[in-house]
């Protein structure tokens, strides 16, 4: 396996650092770095890039990030990728292996972690994100309708692996018909309709920073 790992940067996350003197920056490179030691039998090709695209008229507020997932993709997506790893720039914690995991789980097709908030017990982060049914995951669980450790939805956000082919074969971001869903939304309706099967690891976790730690308003 060959993975584009993409992360899009927030240029307002850049100086962002705790009472303790640690970056934000810094927790997501650290995070990124451990990947090649941590999934035996892939090779990581890994992009950050807090790039200033223009952004077309929308009314959505998932315009501008549609955007920048859409230039990150045509500047750094080549033949040779198997996979695309997206991670966003503020999370904080998230397994080594988690590759791997994904992988597994769902062969062929795009995978998530559940996606938490930090300090903040079980409260789930990405509800734009995590679509199930047509509707958006609750902030509490229980957050899926399901039973077991994998569940199949209609989109994730966040953090998931993709098969490189989607985006080869030209499927790009969009804002979404509703700001009930993120920009994510299209490119998971492009892969459901291509026969991608969409999961979500029930027991496997992402920790989203709690942004005012870091002296950031929260959205």
């Amino acid at each position: 396996m060959n993975v584009l790992v993409l992360q899009p940067v927030n240029p307002k996350h850049a100086t962002a650092r705790r009472a303790d003197g640690v970056a934000l920056a810094e927790v997501a490179a650290q995070l990124l770095a451990r990947l090649p030691d941590a999934n035996p039998g892939m090779t990581f090709d890994i992009r950050r890039d807090a790039a200033a695209v223009p952004v077309p008229p929308s009314p959505s507020l998932y315009a501008r990030h549609a955007a920048v997932r859409n230039y990150m993709l045509d500047t750094y997506l080549a033949e040779h990728h198997t996979h695309v790893l997206w991670v966003d720039s503020d999370l904080v914690d998230y397994p080594a292996d988690l590759p791997t995991l994904l992988s597994a789980a769902n062969p062929g097709g795009i995978a998530a972690p559940l996606c938490l908030l930090d300090k903040c017990g079980p409260r789930f982060y990405d509800i734009g994100g995590f679509i199930e049914g047509g509707r958006r995951f609750p902030m509490a669980p229980p957050y899926s309708l399901q039973r077991g450790p994998v569940w199949e939805l209609d989109s994730v956000g966040c953090l998931y692996l993709a098969p490189a082919w989607l985006y080869q074969a030209g499927v790009r971001y969009a804002p979404p018909p509703t700001d009930y869903y993120v920009e994510h939304w299209s490119v998971m309706a492009a892969a459901r309709a291509r026969g991608v099967r969409i999961v979500a690891l029930a027991d496997v976790v992402a920790l989203h920073a709690w942004l005012p730690e870091f002296g950031l308003p929260l959205n």
